[in-house]
């Protein structure tokens, strides 16, 4: 049996008592060289012949001859009830990367891939995916799906730096790859992803001049607009909503009786994570606004409590279109912008010089930790993105040191320092 058909193939197949199923052994294995015994370990598999395509098909290599037979057996099933017949196109492993993309983005919207928390793609998240993979250059999305190397995904990196995008865009496209070559892992279209191990740009620090306001000027710029216009930047800043919370949270949410609102109750549209969807109390300032817009609105028991102010597909206030006419205003009465990203980074350091802890504060800012065991006190993306310094702190920390060193030298005035036994 040690042809050269046989070693050029480096292996040897026998049939097995079982119809269709077949065994592979090494050339070096009993059976290869002449004997009547096997030496190896041999891997089984099946084939069935499929009248439709004039030729067999063939099951995938299992270590077990029972393993091997139940698979041959759900083959032969398939092909007899003509399953391959009304399989769609995109099974064929010849796809380019812009059609591997398109197939992608359809099994998330259709909710057949999972992210890595076992859950459906959110619709913002599949619009992130799908922008993120066209921003590939022309010659990755036109190369076979399969024949995309590491190297090609690395020499898009060198070039979006060139390009002077940003850390973080880079790193969001290069995740979009990752999930894509998951996808295609998991469905057999490639053997191994290319995005593994790539090279990322180092993170860029923050070096917006975060000059936020005080409780006081914030309040100032919040009396300068109308109250409608006010109160996305008040639910911001008062209660850390984010973008999405502010657009779909309803009335329903919000409990005047006991003061709290519950955020991110919207799962498709406004929950990032799992944090996000948190109850939080209403202070007296967010209290005011909010009782006088439900008044304002009269009395409603549902709806938006920021509802649109013309007509909206999504049927959602268009925060985007309002933070430009708020910017305009401000900027003609000579008050620096704010926006409501802004405004949550003002809750997260009024949280942090209040003196209210970094645990209490990521619950309050609806932050996750990424890794609980490493963090189990708080996210740290609270205290590294969203506390900043306000004016005359750095002063009133100082003042505290020179109180406390003064009032400690006093006490040990008497009796001078412990020195050791």
């Amino acid at each position: 049996m040690t042809t050269a058909k046989a070693q050029k193939r480096k292996y040897v197949d026998t049939k097995t008592r079982y119809q269709g199923v077949y065994a592979r052994h090494k050339l070096s294995c009993g059976l290869a060289i002449g004997r009547k015994r096997c030496t190896c370990s041999p891997g089984y598999w099946g084939k069935v012949h499929d009248p439709s395509i004039g030729r067999p098909r063939k099951t995938k290599f299992r270590p077990s001859i029972s393993e091997a037979r139940n698979l041959r057996d759900d083959l032969l099933q398939r092909v007899r009830s003509g399953a391959f017949a009304e399989e769609p196109q995109w099974h064929a492993p010849d796809i380019l990367f812009e059609q591997a993309h398109e197939l992608f983005i359809q099994d998330c919207r259709d909710k057949v891939v999972l992210n890595k928390r076992r859950r459906p793609y959110k619709r913002k998240a599949i619009t992130d995916l799908d922008s993120s993979l066209k921003s590939f250059p022309e010659y990755i999305r036109k190369k076979m799906f399969r024949d995309v190397t590491r190297g090609d995904l690395q020499g898009a990196i060198d070039a979006f730096l060139r390009e002077e995008r940003s850390s973080s865009r880079i790193s969001s496209i290069i995740n979009s790859a990752r999930s894509l070559y998951r996808w295609g892992e998991e469905r057999e279209k490639v053997n191994e992803s290319p995005a593994k191990n790539l090279r990322l740009p180092a993170e860029e620090v923050d070096t917006k001049d975060y000059n936020l306001p005080g409780p006081g000027e914030f309040a100032y710029r919040l009396s300068m607009l109308e109250d409608a216009d006010a109160l996305p930047w008040a639910l911001a800043a008062y209660a850390t909503a984010r973008h999405s919370e502010i657009r779909t949270l309803e009335w329903l949410e919000v409990d005047f009786d006991h003061n709290v609102l519950l955020l991110a109750d919207d799962e498709e549209e406004a929950r990032k994570s799992d944090a996000a969807l948190r109850v939080v109390p209403i202070v007296p300032p967010l209290r005011d606004r909010l009782h006088r817009e439900w008044v304002n609105q009269g009395r409603p028991r549902s709806g938006k409590v920021c509802p649109p102010r013309k007509e909206s597909k999504s049927g959602m206030l268009s925060l985007n279109w309002l933070v430009k006419f708020v910017t305009k205003r401000w900027s003609e009465l000579r008050l620096r912008p704010l926006t409501l990203q802004d405004a949550r980074h003002t809750a997260a350091t009024w949280l942090d010089h209040a003196g209210v802890s970094p645990k209490v504060a990521s619950e309050f800012m609806g932050h996750k930790a990424p890794r609980r065991d490493r963090h189990p006190d708080a996210a740290p993306i609270t205290l590294r993105r969203y506390t900043h310094l306000l004016d005359g702190e750095l002063q009133r920390a100082a003042d505290k040191l020179g109180a406390f060193i003064a009032e400690r030298e006093e006490a040990e005035a008497d009796h001078g320092p412990e020195l050791p036994a």
